[in-house]
Order: C-alpha cells, then structure tokens, then sequence
C-alpha cells in the first residue's frame, strides 16, 4: 500500500502528537482509545462518583459526548451493563411470560367453565363494586354480572 494511499484511508484520524483522534460530524474530535482505557471509561461513566448506571445505549453516547471513541464501544457498554449487579438488580422487569401460555381447549359447548370475582371497582350505581365473570372455554363466550357483595347465594343465583 502507498503512502498516498495510507494518507487517504486515515483522512477521518487525525494525529496530533501521537495521540489518535476520530473526526465526526455530531461531536469535536474525538479520541480514540485503547481496549484497556475504553474500559476504564466505561467503568467511571457507569460506577464513577456522578455515575447513574445508565443503560447500554445511554451509557456508550455519554462516552461519544464525553469526546471518546472505540470500535466497539457499544458492544463493550452492553457488556458492562449486563455484568453490573445493580444494573441488573434495580432494571425495568421484562414483563414477558415465564412460558408459553397454554390454550384451554373444550371438546364441545358448555362442557368447561371458568369462573372469576373481579374488582373491587369504584361504587357503581346500587353500590356494585365486584364483578361475576364465567366463560364458556369452547365457544368463549363470557357472561359478567355486577354485585353489590360476594355471597353464596348470589353465585349460585348465578349459575
């Protein structure tokens, strides 16, 4: 490879006094660092004394702004976000279920119910607060009766 060639291929690296920068578009130079100082980075970033334990995006873009460039800084904040303990601990839940959810099959009409009290809601008129509610798990078909109280009678009323 020629120099010129060379020259051309490091135009957006400009060197001054040995240190190596990465011109952008967004941000001042930038300067690039080794795998052992990007890491040190991150680490004051994430855990230093102003730091918030930021998410893996959030965390690689305060580098960026802080004027610091790596090739693999994003993957590298994932990394470090994934291993944080207290990251890991006080994180949004995934509110996935745990498994798949099953499907309640009947073999005809009106042979498998389910049945469930809902509430208690906001007073309604009359002073109904709970709700009855059975399906019909072949033809899924749902029948919901307001009640003022939960009693036996009134569940067997409305069976």
């Amino acid at each position: 490879m020629g120099g010129h060639q060379n020259k051309k291929q490091s135009h957006p690296f400009p060197n001054a006094r040995r240190t190596l920068y990465k011109k952008s578009f967004t941000h001042p130079l930038l300067r690039c660092l080794s795998q052992e100082e990007s890491l040190h980075i991150l680490k004051e970033i994430h855990n230093g004394c102003c730091g918030s334990h930021v998410g893996t995006w959030a965390l690689a873009n305060k580098a960026l702004r802080a004027g610091y460039f790596w090739p693999t800084m994003k993957q590298d904040a994932r990394y470090l976000v994934n291993k944080c303990e207290k990251c890991q601990r006080h994180a949004t839940l995934i509110h996935q279920p745990a498994e798949p959810l099953n499907v309640m099959l009947s073999p005809c009409p009106f042979s498998q119910w389910g049945m469930d009290i809902v509430g208690p809601f906001p007073l309604a008129p009359r002073q109904k607060k709970f709700s009855l509610v059975a399906i019909d798990y072949f033809t899924k078909w749902v029948e919901a009766e307001p009640l003022a109280r939960i009693t036996e009678g009134e569940v067997i009323k409305f069976i």
